[in-house]
């Protein structure tokens, strides 16, 4: 059981690392990767307060996420409205890039929270390049979160892997 356990948490940790690039639920699938390993293994390795203290980096990824999004936005004088779009457009780019076979997320991601931002901007404020400077501050907040959820699940990886050394070894 342990190595079907061990097997799983390792697909899960791979999975998570490549879906960060193409969707927000990378750290996520890590987390549940750990939970289930967690619970084939009768918490025996990775216990109850360590599933939490993961549970508490997946969240502090997704809240990161967000705020790099935004703080890419305002850094290049995005409105609050143009922060919307750029919000609203990544999750409309997600989905319609689902369409396309799921190879079209992580183009559709950037896009949709470019033409979020970009025309939820230049319906307020009609200014061109306002509007391309929203659209562009919310890309590179969307680069920064992939940094940051890699930072994260980077650090998930690293407490999972001393839990599992600790025990085994």
């Amino acid at each position: 059981m342990e190595v079907l356990a061990l097997v799983i948490l390792g697909i899960s940790v791979l999975a998570g690392f490549i879906s960060i690039f193409f969707t927000t639920f990378g750290t996520l699938i890590i987390f549940i990767g750990s939970l289930v390993y967690a619970a084939l293994t009768g918490f025996a390795v990775i216990n109850l307060k360590t599933i939490v203290v993961l549970f508490a980096f997946y969240l502090c990824g997704e809240v990161l996420e967000y705020i790099c999004i935004i703080a890419g936005a305002k850094k290049f004088g995005a409105s609050n409205v143009a922060v919307a779009g750029a919000l609203i457009g990544g999750f409309a780019g997600a989905l319609l890039g689902t369409a396309v076979l799921g190879i079209g997320i992580f183009l559709g991601v950037f896009v949709g929270i470019f033409l979020g931002a970009f025309l939820a901007e230049f319906i307020v404020q009609k200014d061109l390049v306002k509007s391309l400077k929203a659209g562009t501050g919310s890309i590179l907040g969307r680069i920064g979160s992939i940094a940051a959820k890699l930072v994260i699940a980077i650090i998930m990886l690293v407490i999972m892997t001393l839990k599992i050394i600790e025990v085994k070894f």
